[in-house]
């Protein structure tokens, strides 16, 4: 509805291993530069791009403060990848994103599961209970040590819990707001939007805004006055 990637330069920042790049790059018909920070990410979705014969799509191991991809990109899509990144370093990663690798007039896009929702906790592989960041966290602690699992990147579950920056609309819209950038869309997604009718009903409001399971918000650079 809102995206046309054919033929379009994209980066996906933060790629994990690699799945969504290769959607973009298959399925959208867009030339994709996969970035991850994490090496073994990187390792795997080398291997999954090989597989499938990838033509038009590239991948590197980098962070991206200490060596800035030198490119300009129509959409820049950070998929469950906000809520990942420490604090302190959003802003020079949106920094060098929108200011450096962002054409004006391209779409940065942020997916997420925001704070105050079921899943924000990312504990799902070990437990259905939902809202666990809710809970006394001594309990979560405790939980977690004894049922912690391994991860394909270099983190356990542990340490990604701890790891999450609690991001939510307000938080992200604050960092986004000294950036010459327009909103696209906010879409919050929750399972409400799959009853009929309300497919496309926003649910952001109280007390609704704690079923969001996803938020989906894109934003459009514009050239500075």
């Amino acid at each position: 509805k809102y995206f046309d990637l054919n033929g379009k330069d994209v980066l996906d920042f933060g790629c994990g291993t690699g799945h969504m790049s290769l959607w973009f790059n298959k399925e959208c018909k867009a030339r994709v530069d996969a970035v991850d920070i994490d090496s073994n990410h990187v390792n795997v979705a080398k291997a999954f791009f090989e597989k499938y014969k990838a033509v038009d799509l590239t991948i590197s191991c980098r962070n991206i403060i200490e060596e800035p991809v030198d490119k300009q990109y129509d959409f820049i899509m950070l998929n469950d990848v906000i809520e990942h990144i420490k604090e302190e370093w959003i802003p020079n990663v949106l920094d060098i994103l929108v200011n450096r690798n962002l054409k004006t007039g391209g779409v940065i896009f942020f997916s997420y599961p925001p704070w105050e929702g079921p899943y924000a906790s990312h504990l799902q592989l070990i437990t259905p209970v939902p809202w666990m960041q809710y809970m006394p966290q001594s309990y979560v602690m405790n939980f977690l040590k004894k049922k912690n699992i391994e991860l394909i990147g270099k983190q356990d579950l542990l340490e990604e819990y701890l790891a999450l920056n609690h991001m939510t609309n307000k938080k992200l819209t604050s960092f986004l707001k000294r950036y010459p950038l327009e909103k696209v869309f906010r879409y919050p997604h929750t399972k409400l939007n799959t009853l009929p009718g309300l497919k496309g009903v926003s649910f952001s409001f109280f007390p609704f805004k704690y079923l969001v399971s996803k938020e989906l918000t894109a934003y459009r650079k514009i050239a500075r006055g």
